[in-house]
């Protein structure tokens, strides 16, 4: 269901707080930055099961997360394009001031603080889904202002400006895809106009070194996945795939080919011949046969008995080995 009139929520203090957080499934705690109660207006929403948008008015105030359990809710990102005023925006250890035509986006379930001026602001709440395998690196971006006078910066202001201006009788499921464009548009923004400071890929860097080390632990491990590896370096899993994503590849595909080139290492030792080669596999953290065959077939080629027989000089009827 959504919903679209002018205006959708005008109030103060309290009463605003409470209005936007039941209307847009927020949970923020709003206060005045002067002396008296700040007002709020949203002037349009859209509200469906997997995006918000809003388009709001603002005295000074300042918005953070209100202490307590996360919500469950899966729309955890605000995208804000500023219209007007200004506003200085804090998350990650980054701090941003955003000024007219700049957009800049939060993660909704970690702390954040923003401070503002006399703003209006073009919001729109993503569900994580529509980031998950496109921007891995998000955490190292939140808080960080993005220029939209020109360059991808633009086509991202210009498609949030379609959004809002379009008839709101529009599909859900066609606003669905519209909020996944600007998700990509807005990944490949931030990547390619904002590349990570020095003191972020080192710190990146260092952590990396600790998720191998805890790789090489426990790779034989057959109940070894990122949750584990996440408990172990200190990180939550979402923190532990944006620190993973440099590599090219997915954490779970480099624990997999790290576990054959293990066993091909060990099919490769004649002084191994005794083992059979199910039981390597299970060693290295395989527990299913058929499975552990087909992956090694798909990384190296061949079966891995007629890999150990070319790699040890026992191969006498190669197309007869499997």
């Amino acid at each position: 269901m959504n919903d679209m009139s002018t205006p959708v929520v005008r109030a103060s203090g309290a009463a605003f707080q409470r209005q936007m957080n039941g209307l847009l499934r927020t949970r923020f705690e709003l206060s005045s930055n002067g002396a008296r109660p700040y007002d709020g207006e949203i002037r349009k929403s859209y509200v469906s099961d997997h995006l918000r948008l809003a388009d709001i008015v603002f005295s000074p105030h300042s918005t953070r997360l209100k202490a307590g359990r996360p919500s469950r809710e899966g729309h955890s990102f605000l995208v804000s394009h500023q219209i007007e005023g200004h506003a200085r925006v804090r998350q990650g250890g980054r701090e941003s001031v955003v000024g007219p035509n700049q957009i800049f986006f939060i993660d909704t379930t970690q702390p954040f603080e923003i401070e503002t001026d006399e703003i209006r602001t073009r919001s729109i709440y993503l569900d994580s889904h529509f980031w998950r395998e496109i921007f891995p690196e998000r955490e190292f971006y939140t808080a960080t202002a993005l220029e939209c006078d020109s360059g991808m910066g633009y086509t991202c202001k210009t498609m949030v400006d379609e959004i809002f201006d379009m008839s709101w009788d529009i599909h859900d499921r066609t606003m669905q895809r519209l909020a996944g464009c600007l998700a990509n548009l807005l990944a490949v923004s931030m990547v390619t106009g904002k590349p990570m400071d020095p003191a972020a890929q080192a710190g990146a860097s260092q952590t990396l070194d600790r998720i191998h080390d805890a790789i090489y632990r426990n790779l034989s491990d057959p109940e070894l996945d990122c949750t584990l590896i996440a408990r172990e370096v200190g990180l939550s899993v979402r923190q532990l795939h944006a620190v993973f994503s440099g590599t090219g590849t997915t954490l779970m595909r480099h624990i997999w080919q790290r576990r054959l080139a293990r066993i091909a290492a060990d099919l490769e030792n004649g002084n191994l011949l005794h083992k059979p080669v199910s039981t390597i596999a299970f060693e290295w953290g395989f527990n299913e046969a058929a499975h552990f065959s087909r992956q090694f077939k798909a990384a190296f080629g061949m079966p891995p008995a007629r890999y150990r027989a070319l790699h040890t000089g026992l191969l006498t009827e190669p197309k007869n080995l499997n």
